[in-house]
């Protein structure tokens, strides 16, 4: 008999393989690490959009473009249906040290179309759980083995995908005054290849006094 974990990881073994079918033919062994700083320096500069409150700022920057998702995680990502967004927080504030935590990371669509949606909030998926997703709307839950027709070549670009979601997944963690965090957080698209709108929630906490400091940013995620 099969335990949950065993099935998890042979599930998530399936996606990283059926993630071949939407990357880039020659992904490299390691991809281009994203600098919001630079970004914001280059002609066009940032997409990103800021939301103030508390000393806290907070900027999220949407990767709705297929070349630009494919430059950083080798993947067309809105095909597969994921949702990709930078965020970065920066603490201002001179004496108070506030909690992040990604699942207090929400995105809020409009209406009720997403298929993982809980009322009008689009789950949130890790990067394990990002590559299940793309597996799921390729592969299905199919338990037959897969890596029949498919190279090694195939095999380790559906890797080094899966591995550079992981690494760029914001992380937990606890600003001190003057600190700053970023990273990459992934949600479900309502629908795939589609443009939606909506808005970005963070709801930090301070460890002095558990006060909530909630920040909201509208959305315009248009595909590319």
């Amino acid at each position: 008999m099969k335990t949950q974990s065993t099935i998890k990881t042979q599930f998530l073994s399936l996606a990283a393989l059926a993630l071949a079918g939407l990357c880039g033919c020659g992904t490299p062994d390691h991809l281009p690490e994203y600098s919001s700083a630079a970004t914001a320096a280059a002609p066009g500069g940032s997409l990103a959009r800021t939301a103030e409150g508390e000393s806290v700022i907070v900027s999220l920057e949407p990767f709705s473009d297929k070349a630009r998702c494919e430059t950083y995680f080798a993947l067309n990502a809105p095909a597969a249906g994921i949702a990709i967004f930078h965020l970065r927080v920066e603490n201002r504030s001179p004496d108070t040290t506030w909690l992040l935590r990604k699942a207090q990371c929400k995105l809020l669509v409009s209406g009720k179309d997403s298929p993982l949606s809980d009322a009008s909030t689009a789950r949130s998926i890790a990067s394990g759980e990002a590559m299940a997703l793309t597996g799921a709307a390729l592969a299905g839950l199919a338990t037959t083995p897969i890596l029949i027709g498919l190279g090694s070549h195939q095999v380790k670009q559906a890797t080094t995908v899966q591995r550079n979601f992981t690494e760029k997944e914001l992380r937990d963690k606890t600003l001190a005054p003057g600190q700053v965090i970023e990273g990459f957080v992934y949600y479900q698209m309502p629908q795939k290849n589609a443009s939606f709108q909506g808005t970005f929630q963070a709801s930090l906490v301070s460890t002095g006094n558990q006060q909530t400091n909630t920040l909201q940013i509208p959305i315009d995620y248009e595909v590319k």
